[in-house]
């Protein structure tokens, strides 16, 4: 029986690479390979309960989409609360996270928890990152010019949306913790981005979650587009902040 090698690729119908009599789909938008990077990501983190099954049902095909997932969403995905909430409360510790271990789990080739180990020796954090220091930390070309490129162009685009710190072990920035978490919802008014207005809450010493439960103590709202977080807050009488740059003003 004849075998016939395939032009395109199943998923997507782009046409197929042969290098070294292996096939490869070169589109980055191919739902295969947006799936496994997702896969990839949550193993190498170790967020529990993270199975094929749970990223299909949750409809996942971005990274930085599982650090905006909506507790009802997750919920009616999964059918239980319950199994939400250990979900969530999972993807909450991957936030604390290592450069060593998020450099492992963007599927960036060549890069696995070896070398990002070994850069991780090297430098402080991930704007550390140059050429001469992953020679330093004893990278090949092609490996250095892969991290390099990731950076340039995949993680420029995406860094504002990743919730970690980007530094090695061991040097993550210590800031005062006052023991209240603050959850964030709908569009900010007073800082561009959530990572902003997270990085700014963190510094203040406050936790902040993706979930609104009964442990949470505050949520930012400045939209007031009547979300499911704010629903769920105003069931449990959490406070509300309506306006993030005057309340950090005013708790300095």
């Amino acid at each position: 029986m004849k075998i016939v090698i395939p032009d395109t690729c199943p998923c997507c119908d782009s046409k197929l690479e042969m290098v070294n009599d292996q096939l490869f789909c070169r589109n980055e938008s191919c739902p295969a390979q947006l799936y496994k990077r997702v896969e990839h990501f949550t193993k190498t983190l170790g967020i529990k309960g993270f199975g094929p099954k749970t990223i299909d049902k949750l409809g996942l095909d971005s990274i930085a989409e599982i650090y905006y997932l909506e507790f009802d969403d997750v919920s009616a995905a999964l059918g239980s609360e319950r199994m939400a909430e250990k979900l969530l409360s999972e993807i909450e510790l991957s936030r604390k996270s290592s450069l060593d271990k998020v450099l492992a789990a963007f599927s960036i080739p060549l890069i696995g928890q070896t070398l990002s180990g070994r850069l991780c020796q090297v430098v402080d954090t991930i704007d550390d990152i140059t050429p001469e220091k992953c020679k330093e930390a004893g990278f090949g070309d092609k490996a250095t010019a892969n991290l390099i490129s990731w950076l340039q162009t995949e993680f420029h685009e995406v860094r504002e949306f990743l919730p970690f710190d980007f530094r090695a072990s061991g040097k993550a920035a210590i800031s005062a913790d006052n023991g209240k978490s603050i959850c964030i919802t709908g569009k900010l008014v007073t800082f561009k981005t959530k990572s902003e207005a997270t990085t700014a809450l963190q510094e203040a010493g406050y936790k902040v979650v993706e979930s609104v439960t009964k442990s949470t103590d505050m949520l930012v709202d400045e939209g007031d587009k009547g979300s499911a977080k704010r629903k769920k807050a105003d069931e449990l009488g959490i406070p509300i902040i309506t306006n993030l740059n005057d309340f950090l003003k005013e708790n300095k």
